[in-house]
Formats: structure tokens, sequence, C-alpha cells
């Protein structure tokens, strides 16, 4: 083979390697890490599903879990459908009255919301 066949070669092999580090290992490890987040899951665990609500697990039973989202109400979701564990609940236990941006009931918003 010519110098020109190699550097070719060693071109593409560089390519593969770099598509390799790229691309499939931070995804193979995201989805190992979220099946292990998956297989954790407990009762009483306060998580995010993966459309944004959060809710506490009341029960796991194989690849369902029943989650409470709101008093008394519970969803049944896949397993899979778990996003994240949460882990930041205030320190203080005092929530704010109401969430920032939004105006109090009663407030004069001008007609905006």
């Amino acid at each position: 083979m010519s110098n020109e066949a190699w550097a070719n070669l060693a071109f593409f092999l560089l390519f593969l390697v770099l598509a390799y580090l790229l691309l499939i290992r931070p995804t193979r490890k995201r989805a190992q890490e979220a099946s292990q987040l998956q297989s954790s899951l407990s009762v009483g665990d306060e998580i995010m599903l993966t459309s944004g609500i959060f809710g506490r697990v009341e029960s796991v039973e194989g690849e369902i879990v029943a989650v409470e989202v709101a008093g008394g109400v519970v969803v049944r979701v896949h397993r899979g459908a778990v996003g994240r564990i949460v882990t930041d609940a205030p320190a203080t236990g005092d929530a704010p009255a109401t969430e920032p941006g939004y105006p109090e009931s009663g407030e004069d918003t001008g007609g905006v919301r």
C-alpha cells in the first residue's frame, strides 16, 4: 500500500474512534445510568417523570410504578417514564406562598398572565 492509502486508512480509523467517543459511548452511559436509576426506585421516593410531572412513588410492581401526583391522585406509569429522583428539597421545609413569577390570587395583572 502507498503512503496515501495508509493516510486514508488512518484518517478513517481516527474518524471511527472519534465517532465512538463522541456519540456512542455517552449514549450508552446515559442509558446505563437511566437503567440503574429506574431499578433503584423504592416506595416514598420523590421523582420527576420524563414528562415533567413530579410525584411520590406509592408502589412498584414489575415494570409499573404507581405515582401520587396530588393528594389522592395516583397515576400508573411504566418504569421507563421515570426521569430522575428528586433530591433538592428545601432545607427549611418552608415552601414559598406562590411560584416565582406568578401573581397572587386577585392581584391586578393588567390583562397579562
